[in-house]
């Protein structure tokens, strides 16, 4: 008998077990997919302020100016990326939960964790949006 075996949870194939399981699988992969695509955007966003910075380095923008820009990608871009982080634990906590709940005939609803994650990105989304258009004057 392997580690695996000792970790992992047997149980007998009724009605939808292995498709449950197998769905709350899939939904812990999509919150993953979801937690690297928000590090990506926050990369890019680290990135293209970088970029940007790089590029705008003339006699007419001041030094201060600059420094603003730097410090304002950085804290975006390392807001989407603990947001990311976030999400991880949260789909950890979802997969185990569920996994759980389902082994004792129950199923987890889950708006208020839904919820949190949906504020907290539109959030982002809003400094996002506000950065652009403070940027541009």
């Amino acid at each position: 008998m392997g580690l695996l075996d000792i970790l992992s949870l047997k149980l007998e194939n009724k009605g939808s077990v292995a498709r449950d399981h197998l769905a709350n699988e899939r939904t812990y992969l999509a919150w993953i997919r979801t937690s690297l695509s928000l590090v990506t955007v926050g990369v890019a966003i680290r990135q293209l302020y970088r970029v940007g910075i790089d590029l705008g380095n003339d006699a007419s923008s001041s030094q201060q100016d600059t420094q603003e820009e730097s410090v304002a990608g950085k804290a975006l871009g390392v807001s989407f990326v603990i947001l990311g982080m976030f999400f991880v634990l949260v789909g950890l906590y979802r997969y185990f939960r569920s996994q759980f709940l389902m082994t004792n005939g129950k199923f987890p609803v889950s708006r208020n964790m839904v919820g949190a994650c949906a504020a907290a990105t539109m959030a982002l989304l809003i400094g996002l949006l506000v950065s652009m258009f403070v940027d541009d004057n």
